[in-house]
């Protein structure tokens, strides 16, 4: 496979062409140590090196904080200790033939989190500019940064990549993304100096250059430099592609060693952060457009974590190095086992942001809701059971699943019941949409495990309280999940969203979605896609509609594709009351309007399925989890089997 091929970026060789993508990690620290970068960070990244990667990325390093001393939790190449720690870093993943990158940022600028800011502190931006999360907030106003500043600061990445150097790092990558500072000065939007920092398009891009010069004068010339920024950003008023393409070219000129391209900002994060909706490879195009115009070496990142896409991606030369970041959360061992020609044996990325992204921002360990063990390498260990303990799981949904397997390496002796002839639970309908890929694989992962597990399954067996206690297990874990509410009206044009995603074709070319949370939205999507016209509505009169999700990233696109899809029509603030023919007699704003249809489908909320959770709540032995608990995500699930049956005794 040309993806496990050595490629190389200036003089460094790596030996594949997979890189760790830079993700925030600060939650993984050991903030009682003077390092920080401790057992922990070494633990989490090194698993990574364990597993085949050919370079990690490291989290952003602040070249100063003279300017930002907020973010005391991420590491600056000014603190002594913290060189330590990163020439420790360096011997973990150096131990396994894998290259580290550390990533040296400038700052937040007018993106700095509201909560880390000291109340002493201005942040500080290319001009003045709001505060991206409260942007009404004067006292968050970013002040324009001084031009005896901005050269400090420049000169600062001089010294912060030879420490880096010094420190065993093998090569920086400077962070002129997403908008942050560095993308801030390159940006008209941000940037309306009138010094030798703004203006022009060239002299908005002085500050990146002096920091480059600053890094070959004290760092070296062979010191290898890759920049990594966004083509576009999708934004009104920000950079558009055909000027990302120029600074590609400008940034070569200057000497850097390779391009990391990206897309987006802050604004619209379901670029640089893209969810279960934008399609794999989402970005290899930006990528491909830069590769024919620069002669240096481009990584492409954005959803690569498809085996059979990353492959492409280099085999048809539209980038040099492919860069997976949530996918190496869910599967560490993800260039071993493509090496290994085990690709059926990698746990997937679902895209929900929920255990990565939304873990970190809190200060929680980043990591994965498939995978508790991500950023928990050195506290969650798997103990072996002392004696031989039975273990009977009720339910073959994610959280069964993961309870079974977390229960078989530990030594139980594991059986399951599941009511239906498969395994999957809920995973199915919620699979069914064409954009819903990444649950597929999932389902079709969890398949796959629990044949290689030592466990005995048991299909079409509804239990009831007399066969779980005749049983006699040590122990039980009730995962027998969620169901939806029952329909609202009895008619043979009423449909739940649950039958419509399990294959019930709804009749007819107009259908009514009663119900705008994540089901409705996605069964509305995915029924527009195969021709209806959808009336979608919405109970409460909200811009993000009923939509409860974790993710910001996954909300927004959701919203944004419903909106641009043109066989939809949203309807908000919308009470259905009754069936009138082949109509709905519905209330908004307090007055009753008629909505013409061929079909209802009902998506209303999940209760869960706790008949037998009711029935043994006085079983010490027997545990309930996951939706039969309270109805909730896939990590709910997940991370409550693993919780549960690794705590057993």
């Amino acid at each position: 496979m040309k993806l496990l091929e050595p490629g190389n970026i200036g003089s460094l060789e790596i030996k594949n062409r997979v890189i760790m993508a830079p993700m925030g990690v600060r939650g993984i620290c050991d903030p009682g140590t003077k390092e920080y970068w401790g057992e922990r960070i070494r633990a989490y990244y090194g698993a990574r090196a364990a597993g085949g990667t050919g370079m990690i990325t490291t989290e952003m390093v602040f070249v100063s904080k003279a300017l930002e001393p907020c973010a005391k939790e991420l590491l600056s190449m000014a603190d002594d200790n913290h060189v330590a720690a990163m020439r420790k870093l360096a011997e973990t993943v150096h131990a396994y033939g894998c290259k580290l990158s550390i990533q040296l940022t400038a700052g937040f600028g007018r993106v700095v989190p509201p909560y880390v800011v000291p109340d002493d502190v201005k942040p500080v931006s290319a001009s003045v500019n709001t505060n991206y999360y409260i942007p009404d907030y004067e006292d968050l106003f970013s002040r324009a940064i001084t031009t005896e500043e901005a050269e400090a600061l420049a000169r600062s990445f001089g010294y912060s990549a030879k420490r880096c150097r010094e420190a065993g790092a093998d090569c920086v990558e400077l962070h002129g993304h997403e908008g942050y500072l560095m993308d801030q000065f390159m940006t008209a939007l941000w940037n309306r100096r009138e010094d030798k920092y703004g203006g022009s398009r060239e002299k908005r891009l002085t500050f990146a250059r002096e920091a480059i010069e600053a890094i070959r004068a004290e760092a070296g010339e062979d010191f290898p430099l890759i920049y990594r920024f966004g083509i576009e950003h999708h934004l009104e008023g920000g950079r558009e592609q055909e000027e990302g393409l120029w600074i590609a070219e400008q940034l070569e000129k200057m000497g850097v060693d390779a391009l990391h391209v990206d897309a987006g900002c802050y604004e619209t994060g379901f670029w640089p952060h893209p969810p279960q909706f934008q399609p794999p490879g989402c970005m290899v195009d930006l990528a491909e457009k830069v590769k024919k115009i620069v002669s240096i070496p481009v990584i492409a990142v954005g959803r690569l974590q498809y085996p059979e896409v990353a492959e492409k991606v280099i085999e048809e030369g539209k980038a040099d190095f492919v860069a997976i970041g949530r996918g190496l959360l869910a599967e560490p061992e993800w260039v071993n086992k493509v090496q290994n020609k085990k690709t059926d044996e990698i746990m997937p990325c679902i895209g929900c942001h929920e255990g990565c992204l939304w873990q970190m921002i809190p200060g929680e360990p980043t990591s994965c809701a498939l995978n508790p063990l991500t950023g928990h390498e050195t506290d969650r260990l798997l103990v072996p059971l002392k004696e031989k303990k039975s273990l009977l799981v009720i339910g073959g949904g994610p959280g069964g699943i993961e309870a079974a397997r977390v229960g078989s390496k530990r030594g139980f002796e594991v059986t399951l019941w599941e009511a239906s002839d498969r395994l999957g639970g809920n995973l199915w309908p919620a699979s069914m949409p064409v954009f819903k890929r990444d649950i597929t694989d999932y389902v079709k992962y969890l398949q796959r495990l629990s044949n290689r597990l030592s466990m005995n399954v048991v299909f079409n067996k509804k239990a009831t309280t007399e066969d779980i206690l005749k049983f006699g297990a040590d122990y039980v874990i009730l995962a027998t999940g969620a169901q939806m509410e029952p329909l609202p009206f009895d008619a043979d044009n009423v449909l739940s969203a649950i039958e419509v995603l399990n294959g019930k074709e709804p009749q007819g070319e107009k259908v009514l979605m009663m119900g705008a949370g994540v089901i409705g939205c996605e069964t509305a999507f995915d029924l527009a896609r195969k021709g209806k016209k959808v009336t979608l509505c919405a109970r409460m009169d909200l811009p993000e509609l009923d939509i409860n999700m974790v993710d910001h990233n996954n909300r927004e696109m959701l919203v944004k594709m419903l909106e641009e899809e043109e066989k939809i029509t949203v309807m908000r603030g919308v009470i259905p009351i009754r069936l009138e023919n082949n109509s709905v007699i519905a209330e908004q704003n307090k007055k009753e309007i008629k909505i013409e249809m061929d079909n209802l489908v009902f998506a209303g909320r999940l209760f869960p399925v706790n008949d037998l959770s009711q029935a043994l709540k006085e079983e010490a032995r027997v545990i309930s989890i996951g939706d039969c608990v309270e109805a909730g995500t896939i990590m709910d699930a997940v991370w409550g089997g693993f919780n549960a049956v690794s705590a057993l005794e």
